[in-house]
């Protein structure tokens, strides 16, 4: 049985291409999502009360 080089070449092939369009992608998602928390993010207000301070 004879190995097939060209298919094992083929397939480590679209193996890298998918890791490095992955890396990309959760790049591009990483700086969305820390854009999000350093702007648009509003802290929730400190005169809010809980639900169960009237209670005591």
């Amino acid at each position: 049985m004879e190995i097939n080089w060209i298919t094992i070449a083929i397939v480590v092939l679209i193996g890298l291409i998918l890791i490095v369009f992955l890396m990309k992608r959760n790049f591009k998602d990483q700086k969305k999502v820390e854009k999000f928390f350093n702007e648009e993010y509003k802290a929730k207000p400190e005169n809010e009360s809980e639900v169960n301070d009237n209670d005591r």
